[in-house]
């Protein structure tokens, strides 16, 4: 079976840290780009890190980084469910795409300095903005929907009974004719 899903979504992940040393207070803001793309049986996390650096004590300065990109293949067959969820009210409301895994080492590569901070190992979370929020449930349904495809191929399968000998085949030999054990002394 042929799997022709094609979706793409993108999202941008954001943090900041702050330090206080020396008379020095340098905050640090991470940003994620990216996109999360579905092509057939694979599910390709693309993203670029981009770092602000303000200090501000002796001198104040700013400064920018950019790291290359970075692109993780997760396979299908490794994913539970994808759904999209809100949190907050009215106009504190954020949205979630929420990919879940059923192998725990599935997000282990999207882990790392420059990768995903996660409250759950099996649970990868990416904002969506309100803007993309139907194309973030359309990708949540292609992914549901390549993660059943994949199921059902599996049990087709597994159901499939094994092939028939060929017609101009010798039949099988009878087995063996099991003796009689008489005992010590017969002949």
């Amino acid at each position: 079976m042929t799997f022709a899903r094609i979706a793409a979504l993108p999202f941008q992940v954001s943090g900041e840290h702050q330090v206080i040393a020396n008379g020095t207070v340098t905050t640090t803001e991470e940003r994620r780009h990216g996109v999360v793309r579905l092509e057939g049986t694979t599910l390709t996390v693309q993203w670029r890190v981009e770092r602000e650096i303000q200090k501000f004590g002796v001198e104040i300065r700013t400064d920018v980084e950019r790291d290359g990109m970075r692109s993780v293949p997760v396979r299908v067959d490794q994913l539970g469910d994808a759904r999209v969820r809100t949190r907050g009210r009215w106009f504190w409301r954020t949205w979630e795409l929420v990919l879940t895994a059923r192998d725990l080492t599935a997000f282990d590569p999207l882990a790392g300095n420059d990768g995903f901070a996660f409250e759950h190992p099996a649970e990868l979370v990416l904002p969506v903005r309100s803007a993309d929020v139907e194309l973030a449930r359309e990708f949540a349904s292609e992914v549901e929907l390549a993660v059943a495809e994949l199921a059902l191929s599996a049990a087709e399968r597994a159901a499939v009974p094994s092939p028939d000998p060929a017609a101009d085949a010798l039949p099988a030999a009878p087995p063996p004719a099991a003796h009689k054990a008489l005992g010590p002394n017969s002949s």
